[in-house]
């Protein structure tokens, strides 16, 4: 487990978990074919696998989690993540194999908390695609290991946190995402891991015109001929953007 250090990313980065569930709750119809597309693709990649041990990295709320499945299927299942809802510490104490494991998944909120204070003592700031994670978690042990929409999560929420301080440009910025992508892919055993993630923003007006496509992913695993693809009806509602309907596509590929 990654000690964490009560600080403001990490304070951020719960604040936007429980985001989260206010969002499904409004945008019910559009997240729920995502979030069927992502338990049906986990399940698919855990056929064949040793059946001793799982893990999830970004299990939140459960929503696209298909932990009942997970949990007859192998032996024990830990789950990661910032923080683990009530809710959640509640559903899997029926659940006897279940482990919550507590932990910064991007490796990056605590230097990037060490980089503000020595900014704030020195006055003298390095590119911040420069910085140095911690260790990265250990997933050896695990016969399969699933991350579970959270790869352009991991960095665009401390991307915006250091906008507070600084002007970032474009190469500092898509550099230290860069790294921050590259370092988790990297730690996801070959030959027993699956991801499902988010790579492409899509915008549309009220009456469905497209207006933008921004790439959120970093790493040529977005170009994988065999990832199976889908589109996330993540924000009709318009309250992301105003006056802008937001759509993503997701790929999901086995490592």
């Amino acid at each position: 487990m990654i000690h964490l250090f009560n600080n403001s990313v990490i304070q951020l980065l719960k604040k936007d978990q429980s985001g989260i569930l206010r969002r499904y709750r409004r945008e019910s119809a559009g997240w729920d074919e995502h979030l069927n597309n992502t338990r049906k693709f986990a399940l698919k990649a855990m056929q064949g696998k040793i059946r001793k041990s799982a893990a999830v990295l970004g299990s939140g709320w459960l929503l696209d989690v298909p932990l009942e499945e997970m949990s007859s299927y192998f032996e024990k299942v830990c789950l990661f993540d910032i923080q683990h809802p009530e809710k959640v510490k509640k559903q899997v104490k029926s659940l006897g194999n279940v482990e919550l494991q507590v932990c910064d998944i991007s490796g990056f909120a605590n230097p990037v908390n060490q980089y503000l204070k020595q900014y704030r003592n020195s006055r003298n700031r390095l590119p911040i695609n420069e910085m140095q994670p911690q260790d990265r978690l250990n997933l050896d042990e695990f016969d399969f290991v699933f991350s579970c929409n959270i790869l352009n999560q991991l960095d665009i929420l401390l991307i915006e946190y250091l906008s507070q301080f600084f002007d970032l440009n474009r190469d500092e910025t898509v550099g230290f995402r860069k790294n921050v992508q590259k370092r988790h892919i990297d730690m996801l055993p070959r030959g027993r891991s699956c991801m499902v993630a988010d790579y492409e923003e899509i915008t549309y007006t009220p009456d469905g015109k497209e207006i933008s496509r921004k790439t959120s992913v970093y790493h040529p695993v977005i170009h994988r001929p065999d990832a199976r693809r889908w589109t996330w009806k993540f924000d009709t509602k318009m309250k992301y953007y105003d006056d802008k309907k937001t759509f993503f596509e997701v790929l999901g590929v086995e490592i």
